[in-house]
């Protein structure tokens, strides 16, 4: 089995990567720590600053340009960009409520996803993870990735449904 180095990659691809596994692992303790606690502001900044570079540098990596020298991936950068200017505009207006849907939304179906389709056939992430004999692993990757985010979509969205009845109720 051949593994391709990340360090094969362009420079603007590696530090793309690099913030891609900040935000993905750092997310969750943005996301999940009691917030307003140290712990919660100090992951939450750095978080911010890893979405920002990584959707700011995929505006410089070149592949799936279908208009012009950008593609459909970065319609996610813009997505990403303005989410977390939304969020942060919430959170300074005191709605907390909508600062967490929009930083959960970005984390689940931006970075999640996102790295989901990294697993892709021919994508440097495959490459290097899985090797060249095993190319096509990456779509079992895919699969069970998008099944566990629809197993969270649908335990979040059921547990939505019950805050907002009982909400209803009062």
């Amino acid at each position: 089995m051949s593994f391709q180095p990340i360090s094969d990659a362009d420079p603007v691809t590696v530090v793309h990567i690099i913030f891609g596994v900040c935000a993905l692992t750092v997310g969750p303790i943005a996301l999940y720590s009691k917030a307003r606690a140290a712990l919660h502001r100090a992951a939450g900044y750095l978080w911010v600053f890893a979405i920002v570079l990584l959707a700011g540098t995929s505006f410089f990596i070149e592949g799936l340009e279908v208009f012009g020298r950008f593609g459909p991936i970065h319609l996610l950068s813009v997505f990403a960009l303005w989410s977390v200017f939304e969020a942060m505009r919430q959170i300074y207006r005191g709605n907390i409520q909508l600062h967490r849907r929009i930083m959960l939304n970005l984390y689940w179906y931006g970075v999640v996803i996102a790295g989901v389709f990294n697993f892709l056939p021919g994508r440097i992430i495959n490459r290097a993870i899985l090797g060249d004999a095993r190319v096509e692993l990456g779509y079992a990757v895919i699969i069970l990735g998008l099944v566990c985010l629809l197993g969270w979509h649908l335990k979040d969205r059921r547990k939505f449904l019950e805050s907002a009845a009982v909400a209803g109720r009062r």
